[in-house]
């Protein structure tokens, strides 16, 4: 399950464990594409936690992050950022990255 965070709560989220956070825009129509695939990676791959974020109201996180366009998904193991993957990506393409 992909549950949508709030600014105030990223940092608690992505402190532990392995998380993938899908920023995102309502308005994006890439991210509305991708939206389904992650929603169903997060019942398969049972290694990573999943999120959205909408950059809209997350300005300072995207600032912090580079996020210049969407979708954008940040990697990250134990607090650490360990990938960020611009633009849409398949299903496959995406396992692929998260190793499952």
């Amino acid at each position: 399950m992909v549950r949508e965070i709030m600014e105030n709560e990223f940092d608690n989220v992505v402190s532990t464990g392995k998380v993938l956070v899908d920023c995102y825009a309502p308005w994006c129509g890439p991210c509305k594409m991708l939206a389904p695939i992650i929603d169903e990676l997060s019942k398969e791959i049972v290694t990573y936690k999943f999120y959205k974020l909408n950059v809209d109201e997350a300005e300072s996180i995207a600032i912090r992050y580079g996020i210049m366009s969407i979708p954008t998904l940040l990697i990250f193991e134990d607090g650490a950022l360990k990938q960020s993957v611009l633009g849409f990506k398949s299903r496959e393409e995406l396992k692929e990255i998260l190793g499952a």
